[in-house]
């Protein structure tokens, strides 16, 4: 469904300002059906503009299987973060990546379009 919802203000987490516009996070969470894109965007959906790492989500998607998932899962995350970023930017969302933390991990945060750097 491509539906765009209306739009509601976002504050930072951390000093309580304004940060942007963007639709809803429940609705957009509701329009991926992708399973690993909704289970990716549930995790950054839970607290925007904090950091995920990137092997927090390898855990939550792979977690389960016994092989514990592809070798190759950091290049499939990063390749799936890459699509969802491109599905939830009409709804004024967008993903930013950097390193950082212990051991350079990859990290990725769900802030509004408008403060995108």
């Amino acid at each position: 469904m491509n539906h765009i919802p209306q739009t509601s203000q976002f504050c930072c987490p951390s000093c309580g300002g304004h940060i942007g516009t963007a639709a809803p996070l429940e609705q957009v969470v509701e329009n991926i059906t992708q399973p690993s894109r909704r289970i990716i965007m549930a995790m950054l959906a839970e607290k925007p503009g904090k950091a995920v790492y990137r092997d927090r989500i390898i855990d939550r998607i792979y977690g389960g299987r016994a092989d514990g998932g592809p070798d190759t899962a950091d290049h499939v995350i990063a390749a799936i973060v890459s699509q969802l970023r491109r599905q939830i930017e009409p709804f004024g969302w967008t993903i930013t990546n950097s390193r950082g933390g212990a051991g350079n991990l990859a990290q990725w945060r769900l802030i509004p379009v408008e403060v995108t750097p």
